[in-house]
């Protein structure tokens, strides 16, 4: 409605006729024609914002779905399971891997939380106030690894879950929590060690959620958990969480294992870099081109093996930034196609694209893939 007015003051203020139109046109409606581009600038904006919460939205409602139906199934089953230890009393859910989607134990590991929240409180309030306010489902995939997980460790997993869902989704704390609890039950030593062999990335990810390691101030996050945070429940863990502090033993592993996740990153930014060199060049075939890419690639690869940083890589920290440096490399080899068509003609295009096993695209396998999971196969 407002643009629509806007639309109607400007076309009202727009004179009409010969040379003073000119002159009017230069001095008068310059500033409406920007005032218009602005606010059909920020319409375009308002709009692509909405279609990303909406697709959002849509995510996160097909995981809802999922978790609701993974609760239920495990409320069937008999699999829901009470914790009751250090003035916590919560439910969570025991499932099977086979049972859980793929893209949610990818990203999450053996556990995992689901927030039903409601549609209004995020609108009118915002998500962390939604998150404080809604309803959470804890679970924990019992057969996620070759061994089945101890009780300690499906314990500290589930603690875990708890932790977000006071923290508000804080990862970090929640870990602190998880870790302060194996030490008031003497087994820190014995959860680090269990974590070492089974999960070792988990050392990495501490580091790859958030910065900090104590509850964040602030007096909007303040009101937010006081709405939540109100039960005896919540202040201890509240209170777990500030009086942990890291064993300098761990806090030596973690470092080991950022140190180790930030040489892999520079070594995989030093190989794209290099594979850029060569993806821009159309001065050789299109096969050589594969080839000269996939050699940069397996001497960056040979060079993290021989550092031994395979088994510290943090999946979440590393998948991101090696999903946009393949996207750039693609569009470079795109590029340099389209530079060799018109070098060679269409003919002798096409017969190199078939010998070097390519369409339009640089491959999509192996060591070249998207997808950094695939790829870790080849290190």
């Amino acid at each position: 409605m407002l643009i629509c007015l806007l639309k109607y003051y400007i076309e009202l203020s727009t004179p009409k006729g010969g040379e003073n139109m000119e002159m009017s046109l230069s001095l008068r409606q310059s500033p409406m024609l920007e005032l218009r581009q602005a606010l059909e600038s920020s319409l375009e904006q308002s709009l692509m914002v909405r279609h990303e919460l909406q697709m959002a939205m849509v995510l996160y409602q097909k995981r809802e779905d999922v978790c609701t139906r993974l609760y239920k199934n495990a409320l069937k089953k008999g699999m829901v399971k009470q914790y009751a230890r250090h003035d916590m009393q919560f439910e969570f859910a025991l499932v099977r891997k086979k049972d859980v989607p793929e893209w949610i134990w990818k990203d999450c590991g053996h556990a995992f939380s689901h927030c039903l929240m409601k549609g209004w409180d995020c609108f009118f309030f915002g998500s962390k106030y939604a998150m404080a306010r809604g309803s959470w489902l804890l679970f924990v995939i019992h057969d996620f690894h070759r061994e089945p997980m101890p009780d300690s460790a499906v314990g500290y997993a589930a603690v875990h879950e708890r932790g977000e869902m006071v923290t508000l989704g804080d990862h970090n704390l929640a870990s602190k929590l998880e870790f302060s609890i194996a030490a008031k039950e003497s087994k820190l030593k014995w959860y680090i060690e269990w974590i070492k062999q089974t999960c070792p990335e988990k050392f990495a990810d501490i580091f790859s959620y958030q910065t900090h390691f104590v509850l964040p101030e602030g007096e909007e996050l303040r009101q937010t958990l006081e709405v939540f945070q109100a039960s005896k429940e919540a202040r201890k863990v509240k209170q777990l969480i500030e009086e942990f502090e890291w064993p300098l033993t761990l806090l030596k592993l973690l470092k080991q294992y950022d140190d180790a996740n930030r040489q892999a990153l520079g070594i995989i930014l030093d190989m794209f870099l290099m594979a850029g060199d060569v993806a821009i060049k159309a001065n050789v075939s299109v096969i050589q081109t594969v080839e000269h890419i996939k050699a940069v690639f397996q001497r960056g690869f040979s060079e993290m093996t021989s550092q031994d940083l395979k088994r510290y890589l943090s999946i979440v920290r590393l998948e991101g930034r090696w999903k946009d440096q393949r996207n750039e490399l693609g569009n470079k080899f795109s590029e340099m196609l389209t530079r060799r068509e018109k070098l060679l003609g269409i003919d002798r295009y096409l017969r190199e694209l078939d010998a070097a096993r390519v369409t339009n695209s640089l491959p999509t396998d192996g060591i070249l893939s998207p997808d950094f999971r695939e790829v870790l196969r080849y290190i």
